[in-house]
């Protein structure tokens, strides 16, 4: 181990990797590692402590107790460890082929998509990425052009940094571009590494999709571009791009508090963009057939009892109903409707005709599959995966899960300190399932 300690590189930036390889962490490692980077020992303890896989074994086996998993019965055996989302809810859903496309789309995931042509001038590039209205596809919807603009108004260097750690329970688009077309991300990502004249990139992928991670690094090979792969670690709250910025930068992945934004002072500092994995992939298309030919499509994930369950891409303003026939329709009587990731709620049957949001992992569960039990999945994920900075979510998760115990004017007082207290997004919208419960099955 010691031998292998002194071979390790030293600067605090490859901390989360380095700790990767030494798993499974103890203290006596976590300290020699701390003393050949120079680190406090301190600090390294508490990386180790946030991110859940470091102190287990590689070879560990993982089993997903997520929201459709566990509406399936999922049980973990013994020496196991549960966990609440793997990315690969088509696979707990009906049996069947699983479809990587299947919409009116321009064939984002289709093997025969036509190669794009040499981009635009600068200046063009911003006006057909504004045109095609493409916004954000990790969940938080901010226009694309925008966050390109600022971070090209600061002075360089910049740096950008593609957010691949997709662990909302239900999400598994961006799993499907990175393991079936890496190259589209990476010519989206050349695109807006020219745009912004950085000379590197960073490449966030969860460590869960082992494959996404090996297609994407041979992608960067093949293609020769200036950009690092980290693999993260086990913590869903580092989906959030200051939190992100965190660990890559080798510190446990808080969020950060804004101002400033990451495209003012992001990675070590420097005027940094954060997008999506499938944000970039769209880039190609728009920039080769213009933002106003581009379809506005978008990639759904699509899960539960479904005949197929799978990843489609379909129009951005698709309805639940459509995406339900996508997959074939259900298998069974419709229970709970979630439109978007567990951050979006949880709505009954009759909600069909609205539309698909948030993530875009739109998950149906059969009636046999008691609601109160899929709130309570979802609630005890936020609890355990809150990153506990501030007070408004470290406590008002803890609290969602005894809300049975609580007053309704004591419980409105911890959804509304959460709602407009808590740094990030997932105490922000934590109590959006409860609410919704309460509201369609009180």
């Amino acid at each position: 181990m010691e031998a292998a300690i002194a071979d390790l590189p030293r600067e605090r930036t490859e901390l989360l990797a380095n700790l990767g390889r030494l798993r499974p962490l103890t203290p006596e490692v976590a300290d020699a590692l701390a003393d050949h980077m120079r680190i406090r020992r301190g600090d390294v303890h508490e990386v180790v402590s946030f991110y859940s896989y470091l102190r287990e074994p590689l070879d560990r086996q993982l089993v997903c107790t997520g929201p459709i998993c566990d509406s399936l019965g999922a049980t973990v055996p013994p020496g196991a460890l549960a966990v609440p989302c793997l990315g690969r809810c088509e696979h707990g859903g009906a049996a069947g082929p699983h479809v990587a496309n299947d919409g009116p789309s321009i064939g984002l995931l289709s093997p025969d998509w036509p190669r794009p042509a040499p981009w635009l001038a600068s200046d063009t590039v911003l006006a057909e990425l504004r045109s095609s209205g493409l916004t954000g596809y990790g969940g938080a919807g901010f226009p694309t052009w925008r966050k390109w603009e600022a971070v090209r108004a600061q002075p360089g260097p910049r740096v950008v940094v593609v957010n691949g750690d997709e662990g909302e329970p239900g999400t598994f688009k961006d799993r499907y571009v990175m393991e079936l077309r890496p190259q589209l991300l990476l010519e989206g990502l050349e695109a807006a590494m020219r745009f912004l004249d950085a000379d590197h990139a960073l490449i966030y992928i969860r460590e869960e999709y082992g494959l996404a991670i090996e297609r994407v690094e041979h992608a960067v090979a093949e293609r020769g571009i200036a950009a690092r792969i980290v693999r993260g670690a086990g913590s869903y709250v580092c989906g959030e791009e200051t939190a992100l910025l965190e660990s890559l930068e080798g510190r446990r992945g808080e969020p950060r508090l804004k101002p400033p934004f990451p495209a003012e002072h992001g990675y070590l500092g420097m005027p940094t963009l954060v997008q999506n994995v499938e944000t970039l992939a769209h880039v190609p298309a728009i920039l080769r057939f213009g933002g106003r030919r581009w379809p506005r499509t978008r990639l759904w994930s699509v899960s539960g009892c479904v005949a197929r369950p799978g990843c489609y891409e379909a129009p951005v303003d698709t309805s639940l109903r459509s995406l339900l026939e996508l997959a074939g329709g259900a298998t069974e009587e419709l229970g709970a409707i979630v439109p978007g990731g567990a951050a979006s709620g949880i709505l009954p049957p009759s909600a069909l005709d609205d539309f698909g949001s948030g993530s875009g992992a739109v998950q149906f569960f059969p009636a046999s599959h008691p609601v109160e039990q899929l709130l309570a999945t979802t609630l005890h994920f936020f609890a355990e995966e809150s990153c506990g900075k501030c007070a408004p979510c470290r406590l008002g998760t803890r609290a969602l899960l005894r809300h049975g115990e609580l007053a309704p004017e004591r419980l409105e007082d911890v959804m509304a300190a959460m709602e407009e207290l808590s740094i990030c997004g997932l105490g922000q919208s934590a109590p959006k399932p409860l609410r919704d419960v309460l509201e369609h099955w009180r």
